[in-house]
């Protein structure tokens, strides 16, 4: 690494002495040069066209009412930029020759990563979009379809196993520190750092994902530049948007109906060898006497997703001011969305205001400013795998011959008085949905002020410094009457109530100088230094307590039982000072090598690798690259098939610094004891050799351009390996903890992402452009400080192993149901129960497979049974466009990628009382049936739902995401200059084999959780119709 930081500062010092140099003795130099001349044409329709703008770097000419242009080109320009309003931008090499007959494309076949991609959308976050049009740059997997929740996302694979996978945002030249991205105290809901930004705020998306280091410990899970909307011109433009849609609620998994699941409950309770306790249940639940006083109460057919969801709705209202002067420009916006959740008592709102503005202070001394608030509120519901509080899991397991509310004491009148706890011990969703108080809020107020001086013409110093706060207030109660009591240890939870209070304050700073420098008209030097400092204070508290006595008291009191208080105060900082030299010959070669060197206070002080500077623990990040524009090239003239030919190469060194800032440090946390005192106990220890990851990323690529840009095709390929892996070590037994962070561990990722574009049809009333971009990468894990591993995750297990991929299920392989008594005796399985002895596997259990050959099942016969890493993924879209119309159909797929189904499992064990799915009216019955369902035997001894291949499908998908059809009415008067009608629909079609909802799925940010299906929300489809002004 000393001696790529050595050739990368060499490179960055001969740029600034070759400066120099030119400076000395370029002065007074002619330029050589010669005149281009040519015709510009329309591509589909072959007529000249006028008023093209050919420029060849400060010389330019526009074409005349035959297409033809005449433009000074100097010797060290290699080719032609042309540019037309209601035209496609075209770069075409010169080769040497003297005549260029060009032709141009209409902007209908702009590309669909443009700024059209954050206009007339229905998506609130900007991780929605990302996944429908940046296939190959970033593969998405949805957190919840919950308004705003969005999507984890992630760039080439990963680079990590138990921290933050997530790529670093970087909105308007400032970091986003979304370190904080954690659980609240509603299940199954993420707070979201991007829901913050409106998406028809944003100007431009960029995605970096190769060996860049210049954000050095903070890049190695890749960087999003996002760019907002900022004033272009002195003329006032307005333009106002609003859409109106609805959203059905997803198809929830098809559990039996009543007369199935009486059927299912009698042999049940049947077997659970506990006739006295049941015996009530018979005459009521099962009992068929028309004329009991409650048969009523019991014999209802009622589908409870159908209560507690519904068809949502969503609106959005916005708009932006663009304008200003000589001295001024501005961009200033305002919004507002809102959204009825397809749960019922579910809602999203958000306010959103952003000014955006640059001042020129002089003609060399500018001012960007930018100034956003925005506020989020949401009311909520626990969601997902929960059997006390989640509304739509409940729904799932709950009676279906039972109802929400009570019926009189003869049976003939159905009351408004809910329902309380039925006997089998199961909440009724609708006391939760009408009393239960669930909401999040949340706001951040951002300003940043960017100066910059032009000192000459080559010199200039630029800076940026910003501010933000975020605060988020959560509010949980879980009221006593209609929910199941929960017991924890001695304790009994009758209702319950939470609170939590978030506050973040971030500071962020950046001073960068500048040179570039065109020296003897072939040779262009651009190069800086920068020094970037962030600092971050978080404050959290949390609170809990449970029996308010009733449901009438749902605030955080002192007389609340078994009470919790706890929180954390902490800050961090970071600083890091980054160079970058770039050096091209002729816009043909370029070559260039940046280094970073960051300190941050979540290093230790001992950290291996790192050196000692001012008091911190610094680390040091190089990386070099270099491209070849082949097509300037003379050599290529022969190809002139070929429009662009670019290759390119880097190699780099990125980090992860996503520690927690207390995990260096030995410090107390409160605990409650017997639910009566408070006292203080260890919560981590200290290790001052605590560092960043370390990830090395090699990237090779080719850029190309055929058949008069109508077809284009870029590949990569790259390797990354990271070390220093932040594992938990097993702590020592005398402290209390059960393990502690510390460095070790290796992980290699590797992988092609192809992008492909195309413009399929050009004729005069029809167009059609696609772009399809497939990404596949493949990781593994090479090495372990402390040997392999598993994690329990939700009754499963993930197993980190030398040698295996990240994240892979680690369980029993199951192979069907024996189907008779002699199969099962063949077999001679047996399982080891708690007392020593031995139980056998009959006819109507699963066939595990016996891999340690022992004849008994247990851990050794356990392997692994499935990989959630796709084979590939990527994204398709295409634009078709007719006259003023335009049609937009973006899909996305993913090919493999092993799903924990763990909905399923929970409602396909048969193992209680709850509501089973549809599929388990084909369980084993009778010696000789041939089915892969097993027998429903009450608590389920023999373990016929362990964690198995069972519950383990194929994620592959292929999802028409979003079709969205717009319409411009050229209307143009002293009020209106142009109207966008549109109408969109999303989630159309999903082609899949997965069992559950949506093979979509993530459920958390860390990398051992992916593949997991806990339950949570998703996409139903929705439908929605604007209109956009500009005034």
């Amino acid at each position: 690494m000393t001696d790529i930081l050595k050739y990368a500062m060499m490179t960055m010092a001969l740029g600034f002495v070759s400066a120099q140099a030119g400076e000395l003795f370029g002065r007074g130099k002619e330029v050589r040069e010669m005149y281009v001349s040519g015709k510009v044409t329309d591509a589909q329709t072959g007529y000249p066209v006028q008023g093209v703008k050919v420029a060849a770097g400060a010389w330019s000419s526009l074409t005349d009412e035959n297409g033809r242009y005449k433009v000074r080109v100097p010797s060290y320009m290699v080719q032609l930029t042309l540019s037309s309003e209601g035209y496609l931008q075209r770069i075409v090499p010169l080769q040497g020759d003297s005549v260029k007959e060009v032709s141009v494309y209409s902007d209908a076949f702009l590309t669909l990563k443009g700024e059209d991609a954050f206009t007339n959308t229905q998506a609130v976050s900007l991780d929605d979009v990302l996944g429908e049009r940046w296939g190959s740059d970033v593969r998405t997997a949805t957190r919840s379809a919950v308004g705003g929740e969005g999507s984890n996302m992630f760039i080439r694979g990963y680079n990590s196993l138990n921290v933050n996978a997530q790529p670093l945002i970087v909105v308007d030249g400032t970091i986003w520190d979304t370190s904080t991205l954690v659980e609240t105290v509603h299940d199954g809901f993420y707070e979201n750092p991007l829901a913050f930004i409106d998406v028809n705020d944003i100007e431009s998306v960029q995605v970096i994902k190769d060996a860049t280091s210049l954000y050095g410990s903070k890049g190695a899970n890749g960087v999003i530049l996002v760019s907002t909307k900022r004033g272009r011109s002195i003329t006032t433009r307005i333009a106002a948007d609003l859409s109106f849609g609805f959203q059905q609620a997803p198809k929830a998994m098809r559990v039996m109906g009543s007369d199935a699941y009486r059927t299912y409950l009698s042999e049940m309770l049947k077997g659970s060898g506990q006739s006295g306790k049941w015996a009530t249940l018979f005459d009521g639940y099962l009992g068929m006497n028309p004329a009991a006083a409650d048969y009523s109460t019991y014999h209802q057919h009622n589908d409870w997703t159908d209560n507690v969801t519904r068809n949502g709705n969503m609106q959005h209202y916005g708009i932006n001011v663009q304008g200003g002067d000589d001295i001024a420009k501005y961009s200033i916006s305002l919004s507002y969305d809102g959204q009825k959740g397809v749960v019922e008592e579910t809602d999203f709102s958000r306010l959103n205001a952003r000014i955006n503005s640059d001042v020129f202070l002089t003609k060399t001394l500018t001012l960007a400013t930018d100034v956003y608030f925005t506020n989020l509120n949401y009311t909520l519901q626990d969601d997902g795998v929960n059997k006390t509080t989640s509304p739509r899991y409940l729904a799932l397991i709950k009676a279906p011959f039972l109802v929400g509310y009570s019926y009189t004491d003869d049976g003939t009148q159905l009351t408004n008085t809910l329902n309380d706890v039925d006997d089998l011990g199961v909440s009724n969703p609708l006391a939760l949905l009408a009393n239960a108080e669930n909401t999040n809020k949340q706001y951040r107020f951002g300003v940043s002020l960017a100066p910059k001086w032009d000192i000459t013409d080559n010199w200039s110093v630029e800076g940026r410094f910003s501010y933000s706060f975020n605060n988020s207030k959560s509010h949980y109660f879980s009221p006593m009457v209609g929910v199941s009591p929960q017991v924890v240890g001695n304790q009994v939870w009758e209702n319950t109530v939470k609170d939590q209070t978030v506050t973040q304050n971030n500071l962020f700073g950046e001073a960068k100088v500048s040179y570039h420098k065109l020296i003897h008209n072939d040779h262009f030097v651009d190069a800086f230094v920068g020094y970037r400092i962030m600092n971050s204070s978080f404050k959290s508290v949390y609170e809990d307590g449970h029996n308010t006595g009733n449901d009438k008291v749902s605030n955080m009191n002192n007389s609340l039982s078994y009470r919790t208080v706890d929180g954390l105060n902490t800050d961090w900082s970071s600083v890091a000072l980054y160079a970058q030299g770039k050096y091209t010959y002729q816009e043909r070669y370029t070559l260039w090598a940046a280094v970073s060197m960051d300190a941050s206070s979540r290093f230790g002080k001992d950290a291996p690798g790192s050196f000692r500077m001012c008091g911190g623990t610094w680390g040091t990040f190089p990386s070099v690259g270099g491209s070849w524009l082949v097509t300037n090239e003379r050599f290529m003239r022969p190809l002139a098939f070929v429009d662009r030919l670019n290759l390119r190469a880097s190699f780099g060194i990125t980090g992860n610094d996503n520690i927690d800032g207390m995990y260096g440090y030995s410090y107390l946390s409160g605990v409650n004891y017997l639910g009566s005192a408070v006292g203080l106990k260890l919560a981590n220890l200290a290790n001052s050799a605590l560092k960043w990851e370390t990830t090395r990323k090699w990237n090779v690529g080719v850029d190309l351009a055929f058949l008069n840009d109508r077809l284009g095709i870029s590949v990569d390929y790259y390797q990354h390996r990271t070390k220093d892996l932040l594992t938990w070590k097993q702590a020592d037994t005398e402290t209390g903890l059960e393990d502690f962070l510390q460095n070790g561990g290796e992980l290699s990722n590797k992988g092609i992402e192809i992008a492909f574009s195309a413009k399929v049809l050009d004729t005069k009333p029809f167009k059609w452009n696609t772009e399809i971009g497939i990404a596949r990468y493949r990781n593994e894990i090479t090495a372990l400080p402390d040997g392999d591993y598993t994690t329990e995750i939700l009754g499963g297990e993930v197993l980190t192993s030398v040698g295996r991929p990240a994240g892979v299920f680690y369980g029993y392989e199951a192979h069907g149901v024996y189907a008779t008594e002699a199969e099962a005796r063949v077999a001679g399985l047996r399982i080891q129960n708690e007392d020593a002895s031995y139980s056998t596997f009959h006819a109507g259990d699963v066939r595990f497979a016996d891999l340690h050959a022992d004849g008994v099942l247990d851990d050794k016969d356990k392997t692994v049974i499935g990989d959630p890493n796709p084979d590939f993924t990527g994204s398709w879209g295409n634009r078709f466009t007719m006259g003023r119309f335009a049609l937009d159909l973006l899909c996305t797929f993913k090919c493999g990628g092993d799903i924990y189904n763990y909905q399923r499992q929970t409602l396909e064990s048969m193992s209680g009382t709850f509501n089973q799915t549809q599929a388990v009216m084909n369980r084993w019955r009778y010696e000789g049936q041939v089915t892969d369902m097993p027998k429903a035997v009450y608590g389920d001894p023999m373990g016929n739902s362990r964690f198995s291949s069972r519950w383990i499908e194929d994620g592959s998908f292929f999802k028409l995401k979003d079709v969205r059809l717009s319409y411009r009415w050229p209307i143009n008067n002293i009020y209106i200059q142009g109207v966008t009608f549109w109408a969109g629909a999303s989630n159309l079609l999903t082609l899949t084999k997965y069992l559950g909802p949506d093979p979509d799925v993530s459920m958390q940010s860390c990398v051992l959780y992916q593949g997991i299906d806990n339950g949570l929300l998703s996409h139903g489809r929705s439908y929605q119709i604007g209109v956009k002004l500009n005034l």
